[in-house]
């Protein structure tokens, strides 16, 4: 990971941000006020596997340390979760140091993409144990916990034979979004968290995935495959759409808090770099100018 003596292709990049990560230099007086990104982890590939990283303030610091690859990260309430394959199949684990992390499921099914409740209390997943890639809810456990909890299959009204997955949270706890084909392409939906009837909040003809909330939960930025993938972002009170971003294509995996998102261009490759938008919407900014396919950027929430 190289630091770029000059910006990338965007028009500025921000100041005093992750230092070994590649970040682009300055912008000048003529800009617009810098965008304030606070601490984040992110995916990537620098050690030879799929590792964590903290990026905060001019710092990196690798999280994870093994010989298995950690992605999917989210986090609430101070705490992180993931999925990793160090089980040999990927597991949903909670909490990493340089020494500890806690595993939280424990099946020879695939599960990953976990969520975490805003009060740190519970952690909805995707798993393949019922054949099919489903929503799973389990208690968020203490590090020191020796036991596993039983998961218990989210109810979203659907039949247990179409495939749903990447939750999210709304601010507040009541709501998680999520992606289903249950009209045959995939589309963002939103239920009550505890389960029950799940409505429709996207249109794209060629499908719609990975919903991030806003910090005041009006909105949701999701990714939509009509054409380039590109993030596009729906007003919940109106059922309005319209794109995130002004000056990229190529974008997914957002994760957004009050003063700015943070998304990653070309999620399947290795080109691009990982962006910050203002939290309307607009013109990107450089973060990490990718040399190790940085990806799947999370905020860190307190």
């Amino acid at each position: 990971m190289t630091i770029p003596k000059k910006p990338g292709r965007r028009a500025r990049a921000l100041c005093g941000v992750a230092a070994g990560l590649a970040i682009a230099g300055c912008g000048d007086s003529t800009s617009a006020k810098p965008l304030v990104v606070p601490a984040f982890v992110v995916v990537g590939d620098t050690a030879g596997t799929a590792q964590l990283y903290r990026v905060e303030g001019g710092v990196i610091t690798r999280l994870s340390t093994t010989a298995g690859n950690d992605v999917d990260p989210k986090s609430a309430a101070g705490r992180i979760v993931f999925s990793t394959d160090r089980d040999a199949n990927y597991e949903v684990y909670i909490d990493i140091t340089a020494t500890v992390s806690r595993r939280v499921t424990n099946t020879v099914a695939q599960d990953d993409h976990p969520a975490l409740s805003p009060d740190g209390a519970t952690i909805v997943f995707v798993s393949n144990r019922s054949g099919t890639p489903r929503l799973w809810t389990v208690p968020a456990p203490a590090l020191d916990a020796t036991t596993f909890d039983a998961p218990t299959a989210l109810v979203t009204g659907s039949d247990t034979a179409i495939p749903e997955g990447l939750p999210a949270w709304s601010p507040d706890g009541t709501t998680l979004a999520f992606n289903s084909t249950r009209g045959g392409t995939s589309q963002i939906y939103t239920m009550a968290a505890a389960g029950g009837t799940a409505v429709q909040v996207t249109n794209e003809v060629g499908g719609a995935f990975d919903p991030a909330w806003s910090a005041d939960g009006a909105t949701i930025v999701y990714t939509s495959a009509t054409g380039t993938l590109h993030l596009r972002q729906v007003k919940l009170s109106t059922s309005t759409a319209s794109d995130f971003a002004t000056d990229s294509l190529d974008l997914a995996a957002a994760t957004c808090d009050a003063n700015v998102c943070v998304a990653a261009e070309d999620p399947s490759g290795t080109r691009g770099s990982i962006l910050a938008f203002p939290p309307k919407g607009g013109r990107g900014e450089v973060v990490i100018a990718r040399t190790r396919n940085e990806r799947e950027p999370a905020i860190l929430v307190p």
